[in-house]
């Protein structure tokens, strides 16, 4: 039996240990975390238990403003289910409570999610979420005038990470020296997603 319910303090070495399952199988982060974040503006934020232990979770902060400017909404900052988990409506059930938290004491029946993950791509788009935007995500090897600029400031920079349009990839390929093999962080589009429930 599937339980959601709000994640608190003390969940957080475990919540972590399923974030790092998740995190193995999917390209949706490129840093392993070692504490569960914070954020600045309210949040709803929940767990799903199955036979007493985090099996998925779900943190939406209410109108954050990482991306632009909106009002009324929840940005999706952190969602999975562990994967031995998967393929049983936690996700889902996950999405349904907290949306229900959302209208329910925010009047705010939107979220914004954002993935450069396949899988989860996939996901959101097979449960009805409606795409709204699409950019490249990169890192590159920054040129000797920029490690010598970073090195004046005290400050070796090795790799950049960084964001640009669809329209602009091929114009900053040919700037820049864009990593192409390091796998975890190798150039992939991360497609923003709407879903209004």
């Amino acid at each position: 039996m599937i339980h959601i319910r709000d994640y608190y303090f003390e969940d957080e070495l475990e919540w972590l240990d399923v974030h790092a399952s998740v995190m193995v199988d999917s390209y949706a982060w490129w840093t392993a975390i070692h504490k569960k974040p914070e954020y600045e503006n309210n949040l709803v934020d929940l767990v799903a238990i199955c036979d007493d232990k985090i099996v998925g979770f779900i943190t939406i902060e209410i109108n954050s403003q990482v991306l632009k400017k909106l009002d009324n909404y929840g940005f999706v900052w952190e969602f999975g289910v562990h994967r031995d988990y998967r393929g049983n409506g936690i996700g889902l059930k996950l999405i349904k409570k907290a949306h229900k938290i959302l209208n329910e004491k925010y009047q705010i029946n939107k979220t914004i999610w954002y993935s450069q993950d396949e899988n989860a791509k996939k996901y959101y788009e097979y449960i009805g979420m409606k795409e709204i935007d699409r950019h490249w995500q990169f890192s590159i090897v920054p040129d000797d005038k920029l490690k010598k600029e970073f090195k004046n400031n005290g400050f070796n920079c090795w790799e950049i990470r960084g964001s640009c349009s669809i329209d602009d990839f091929d114009k900053v390929k040919k700037k820049y020296d864009v990593i192409e093999d390091d796998d975890p962080i190798n150039p992939k589009i991360c497609v923003g997603y709407e879903l209004v429930l």
